[in-house]
């Protein structure tokens, strides 16, 4: 995770959080992007790491390359057609979430959870 100052406050939108993004910020720690629609952004190498929410967030056809969802609460997200190559879903709370022809190349999900199941190395994703 990347360092950031000690005045650092989450985006409070998605115009922001954009913003930022496209300005060279690259680290996204407690974001709550809940119910936002990031249909075909591209996001490559943004780490959320701990506690950001993404419930019923859309990311249909984004490029998500080397993204961190590591210990976030991504929950009826929508991934379909995605590009997740080497994305990290690492200790996350992933369900009802849809990877629909999403390239899963690379992502890890060791240690996330469904549904009370905890996803091991090499383990199948759970049924969406």
């Amino acid at each position: 995770m990347s360092e950031r100052p000690n005045n650092y406050k989450p985006p409070e939108s998605r115009e922001e959080f954009l913003q930022r993004y496209t300005s060279g910020e690259r680290s996204f720690p407690d974001t709550d992007l809940s119910d936002v629609d990031l249909s075909g952004v591209t996001l490559d190498g943004a780490s959320f790491e701990k506690w950001s929410w993404f419930s019923s967030t859309i990311f249909d056809r984004a490029s998500l390359r080397g993204t961190s969802f590591r210990e976030c609460h991504v929950k009826c997200a929508d991934f379909r057609h995605a590009d997740l190559t080497g994305a990290s879903f690492e200790l996350a709370a992933v369900e009802a979430t849809d990877f629909h022809g999403a390239t899963l190349d690379g992502v890890s999900f060791v240690g996330a959870t469904a549904y009370g199941y905890t996803i091991q190395h090499g383990d199948p994703l759970p049924p969406h």
